[in-house]
């Protein structure tokens, strides 16, 4: 499970780095929360701590937030079946990452 939220966390580095870049309703937070996210992930790669994914799961818990707080922000049509669905997902990894 930490190669998939290794993966993930790239993904939405990515992700947030180019709305953030296009302004596209990402803010600067979200672009930080990504990159702690991907470098923490990277760590728990090599280094298994009960400290890093305690942390990672709860950057996984504030990118959600954050990205829903960017959405309300831009004045834009929000999709909540969509943030629904991303929470679920990142309590998933959240879930299979301590088992």
């Amino acid at each position: 499970m930490n190669y998939i939220a290794f993966v993930y966390s790239i993904l939405l580095l990515f992700s947030t780095y180019f709305a953030y870049k296009k302004k596209m309703s990402s803010s600067k937070i979200s672009l930080i929360i990504s990159l702690f996210l991907f470098f923490l992930t990277l760590l728990n790669l090599f280094f298994f701590n009960f400290l890093l994914k305690a942390l990672i799961s709860i950057l996984l818990i504030l990118i959600s937030v954050s990205f829903f707080y960017d959405r309300k922000m831009s004045k834009k049509q929000i999709h909540y079946s969509h943030h629904c669905v991303r929470l679920i997902f990142h309590l998933l990894i959240i879930y299979f990452l301590y088992h």
